[in-house]
């Protein structure tokens, strides 16, 4: 009695125990610790600078449009759609689930307070405009781009694969109760009615080795209570233990390991993706073009990771090769060039092409601005034509051929403007991952270079031109008092002109500082002429004081000699001061887009072609990647190899026993052991045959891809090596098509503002001849399309020269992602130019495998080996030479195989 009392005891202590333990830990510590073992794989990769990831989360930052301010194991219920909606509460006519309403709904799915915390993130006008920059388009890229985030949030997944496949090979505890009560009436059992109660407690450990060997341990407690007549109660505990070790088949660490070395593997290519994705991530904000691919997750094991097939390379491929200037994507998303080299052959007039991103808005702004000038241009010069047009100097057919390529131009304008809009719209909704109704306005400091003349004297020129019109309009007869006002209000115009000599003199320095730049590249006659131009130029600007001086006595002498008797005379002094001041102010503002032009430089590249591609083949993380996927594959033919071996299994296992009704008295006797061999002979390997077959074929044809995507990289730099030496030669055609554009609608507007010599008496009126307009419309608009193409041939040479460093490798990026402009001879003493050597062939013992016995096959499948030279520490793949390499089947864990 006493016994059976402590039994009971000790019984319900166990129960209380296995009640007390709460049946799982919370929703978030759950969250909480994926992400802490999450991140503690990522930072365990992160050992190097080129993909240093050690400070990687992806919590989306609280200022971010898609940041969800509820908590993410509570979250409610976003909008449904109320006739969906129904069906969660009544289908078929069962009722629901009644708590789907327990954390609540939500009325928008995007953060309701991103808006107000932009200012926290770029600078606003005081309107509330977003100031669009380069910088604060990367900022809001990184903060609310979608596409970003997914990136990031993949490489976690890839993360929590490694812990998946971590774990398998880890201690695994397992632990739980079942009690059951049984009732049984006096008619179901022969001894009369039956309550019994019963409790079950079971404990085990599971551990699986890198040999392939799974070990699992246990113990198992039994209480059982009879209360229906004498109550009787009985208890059993046992340990037991149960070891399985495979000698041949699927045995070894080959086998054991691949999955965690396949996932492993895969974690550190993707931090390596992430850091090349992020290099793709500026250039595809900058001028649309990412030439990468991202982030990929493997996938297939259970728990959502490890290999998608035995047979097969796992890992998707090297992919296609590519295009002619792209090249193909490895297994980890090694990432394609991108269509197109961005430099091209150019477009008609001997333009680049159009570049996408923000760089690509700011061209097709400036594109505008400059077609507004030829606009306003135009529009003073009609003036002319129509002041012509009455006194006869010119034909009607003209001047509508005028009227009517400015309503041409303005179309064309609108159109622009339209298109630059719904490009924008673009942009913020692809790259930045914002509404298109919010409203931006673009900082165009980047391509303020292109400005060749300033802002300050295209204001000046329409000012003028509007007090001409305003002159020639006077009141008749005309006051004293009207004509004093026009001449101050002239005088403060010829002021303003003042003002601009130190502008251009600032410009004229910025020119000389370029000379030498500009020497380097010249052939002897293209400095010679150059020289004499720049000192021209030089010599214009020094004529200028003295014409401001001059134009001020002489507008003081008209005002001195303003009187009753002397307005008409004084008016048409005005008249031809005004004429020759605005020809004054056109001067000085072609000297100053002369200046302007000059200082506009690119930096040479001087790289030879097979010296990129060292530096290619040393730094890209994506070759890095590929051929690490490369081995992957090679790796796959061991491990199918496998399969094609005997199964020799040793197996051993045993428990203990409690003895009488003691749950704690475990006895010696009560045991048991078994030892067992399990020997399956390899008569039907059909299958495993195949797919040993097929491993060869896949590495084989990842082999041939992966030199087919090295020489796609070979043609992709040197492709981009010409392009930019034919975008620097072009940039200097241009650069003279701009001068001579200038000098052109000078000529023609001087023709056009040139008095008329008097006609003879009796004759018809002197006019002007019949392609006076046609010349300056022609003029006019080439000097809008010189201007358009040497910025887009400049700007080409940018984004040229920014992809070369993306696809050498050595691409740079500040903290905050930003692309560190530094030229390439600085670079390349920092940067590894030694390649790696290429992937060897199968050996051919390695073929016969597969052959039936008997069967005579010539031997011409070897390949020669790798020369001594290209031999390295670091390669891949390291066989040994074909004559003496072992039988992938033997293993050095069991050398019983054969």
């Amino acid at each position: 009695m006493k016994n059976h009392r402590r039994r009971s005891w000790i019984v319900l202590g166990c129960l209380g125990v296995i009640l007390a333990v709460p049946p799982g830990c919370s929703l978030r510590r759950y969250r909480q610790r994926a992400d802490r073992d999450a991140y503690q794989v990522i930072a365990e990769k992160s050992n190097d600078p080129r993909w240093d990831a050690s400070d990687f989360t992806i919590q989306v930052d609280p200022r971010s449009r898609y940041f969800d301010p509820y908590d993410p194991d509570c979250t409610p219920m976003p909008p449904d759609d109320p006739a969906a909606h129904e069906f969660m509460h009544c289908v078929d006519g069962k009722k629901g689930w009644p708590h789907w309403h327990d954390h609540g709904s939500r009325n928008q799915l995007e953060n309701p307070q991103w808006r107000e915390r932009l200012r926290e993130t770029v600078e606003l006008t005081p309107d509330g405009q977003v100031i669009l920059s380069l910088d604060s388009a990367l900022r809001l890229a990184y903060l609310h781009s979608p596409e970003y985030q997914s990136e990031l949030e993949t490489l976690y997944l890839s993360a929590l694969d490694v812990t998946t496949e971590r774990f398998r090979l880890d201690t695994q505890f397992y632990g739980g109760n079942t009690t059951t009560f049984e009732h049984l009436g006096r008619l179901r059992r022969a001894g009369g009615e039956s309550n019994m109660l019963a409790t079950d407690t079971y404990f085990s450990l599971n551990r699986r080795f890198a040999t392939a060997g799974e070990l699992l341990v246990g113990f198992a407690n039994s209480f059982v209570w009879q209360f229906a007549g004498p109550t009787t109660s009985s208890t059993l505990s046992i340990f037991n233990f149960n070891l399985v070790q495979p000698l041949l088949r699927g045995a070894g660490r080959d086998r054991a390991l691949e999955q965690l070395t396949r996932v492993e593997r895969g974690l550190l290519c993707n931090l390596r993706e992430l850091e090349r994705y992020r290099q793709g991530f500026f250039t595809q904000l900058a001028v649309g073009s990412a030439g990468v691919r991202g982030v990929s997750r493997l996938g297939g094991f259970s728990g959502g990771t490890g290999l998608t097939g035995f047979t097969g390379t796992g890992q998707g491929g090297l992919g296609g090769v590519g295009s002619v200037t792209g090249f193909g994507g490895g297994f980890f998303g090694g990432g394609a060039a991108g269509g197109g080299t961005g430099g091209g052959t150019g477009l008609a007039g001997g333009g680049a092409g159009q570049l996408g991103g923000f760089i690509g808005l700011l061209q097709n702004l400036q594109e505008i601005h400059n077609s507004q000038y030829s606009l306003d241009l135009q529009l003073r010069t009609l003036a002319l034509l129509e002041s012509n047009l009455e006194a006869g100097t010119i034909d009607l057919t003209q001047v509508d051929q005028f009227r009517q390529n400015i309503e041409t131009l303005r179309a064309q304008l609108l159109q622009a403007r339209t298109g630059l809009e719904s490009s924008l719209d673009d942009f913020k909704t692809g790259i930045l991952g914002l509404p298109p109704d919010l409203d931006v306005v673009l900082d165009d400091r980047f391509i303020s270079q292109f400005q060749l003349i300033d802002p300050a004297i295209t204001s000046l020129q329409d000012r003028i031109a509007e007090f001409q019109t305003h002159l020639g309009e006077p009141p008749d007869p005309p006051e004293p008092d009207t004509i004093q006002t026009s001449i101050e209000e002239v005088h403060r115009l010829l002021q303003e002109y003042g003002q601009q000599f130190d502008v251009t003199e600032r410009d004229l320095e910025a020119m000389a500082r370029q000379l030498d730049h500009r020497k380097r590249t010249m052939t002897p006659a293209e400095l010679q002429a150059f020289m004499e131009a720049t000192k021209q130029t030089s010599i214009d600007f020094s004529k200028r004081p003295e014409r401001y001086a001059n134009l001020d006595q002489r507008l003081g002498e008209i005002r001195e000699n303003l009187g009753p008797e002397a307005i008409g005379q004084a008016l048409r002094q005005l008249v031809g001061w005004t004429r020759e001041f605005g020809d004054e102010v056109q001067t000085l503002s072609l000297i100053q887009a002369r200046a302007r032009l000059e200082t506009i430089v690119v930096d040479p590249i001087e790289l030879d072609p097979s010296c990129a591609l060292d530096i290619a083949r040393a730094n890209r993380l994506d070759y890095m990647n590929n051929r690490a996927s490369l081995v992957d594959s090679w790796r796959l033919i061991a491990y199918n190899a496998d399969q094609l071996q005997s199964v020799l299994d040793v197996e051993l296992s045993g428990d203990i026993q409690t003895h009488g009704n003691n749950p704690a008295k475990f006895r010696a006797p009560t045991g048991s052991m078994t030892a067992r061999v399990e020997f399956d002979a390899p008569f039907t390997r059909l299958l495993e045959r195949n797919n040993y077959r097929q491993s060869l074929i896949d590495y084989e044809q990842s082999r041939r891809q992966f030199i087919q995507y090295d020489d796609s990289i070979n043609q992709t730099l040197r492709s981009r090596l010409r392009n930019l030496e034919q975008l620097r030669n072009n940039l200097e055609i241009q650069r003279r098509a701009v001068i001579i554009s200038i000098r052109r609608v000078d000529f023609s507007r001087a023709e056009l503002d040139r008095p008329l010599p008097a006609p003879v008496p009796g004759e018809a009126s002197n006019t002007f001849g019949p392609t006076a307009v046609q010349n300056l419309l022609s003029a006019l608009s080439d000097l809008s399309n010189a201007q358009n193409n040497f910025m887009s041939v400049w700007l080409n040479y940018y984004s040229e020269r920014m992809q070369l460093m993306r696809d050498l490798g050595v691409m740079e990026l500040d903290a905050e992602g930003r692309w560190i402009d530094r030229p390439l001879d600085v670079l390349l003493p920092y940067v590894n130019q030694t390649p790696e050597a290429m992937p060897p062939s199968i050996p051919p013992q390695w073929w016969k495998m597969t052959e039936p016995v008997g069967t005579p096959q010539p031997d011409n499948r070897t390949e020669p080996a790798i020369p001594p030279d290209e031999k390295t520490q670091d390669t891949p793949i390291p066989l040994p030479e074909p004559e003496s390499l072992p039988d992938p089947l033997t293993r050095p864990e069991a050398a019983t195989k054969s």
